[in-house]
């Protein structure tokens, strides 16, 4: 089980092989998710074609890379989800939560969705919010 890692034209590619089932296969791929967070890629994509199995532990490192990227203005996408993975994502509603794309293509090729501007607080009490964010 490795975890293999390409950088391109701001693309980080993921491309984690194997079981992942909480040892040292999920230490490497939080790891190495980790330190292309920090580097701050505009879009992280992980690959799963060739992993065939992850724990609630690897699902969490995957949840926690995506929330990690949408709070500093990047996406982690994943693709080419194994079937029986998918179908644990769809029963825990993260589906809907992250972004998936089917093929790897797809993935590299999409713009980037976080590109819009925040809202700001706006209304009756939007300069009280304003102030206390200050």
């Amino acid at each position: 089980m490795q975890v293999h890692i390409l950088r391109k034209s701001g693309v980080a590619l993921v491309r984690p092989e194997g079981r992942f089932f909480g040892g040292s296969e999920t230490r490497e791929l939080e790891s190495k998710l980790g330190a292309l967070l920090t580097e701050r890629h505009p879009i992280i994509v992980i690959d799963l074609e060739r992993t065939h199995h992850l724990n609630s532990t690897a699902i969490g490192i995957l949840v926690g890379a995506h929330q990690r990227a949408a709070q500093w203005g990047s996406e982690v996408r994943l693709c080419n989800i194994d079937r029986s993975i998918r179908h644990t994502l769809v029963i825990l509603k993260l589906v809907n939560e992250m972004t998936v794309f089917d093929s790897l293509r797809e993935a590299v090729s999409a713009p980037l969705a976080s590109a819009t501007v925040p809202s700001l607080p706006c209304g009756p009490h939007a300069e009280r919010s304003r102030a206390a964010s200050e």
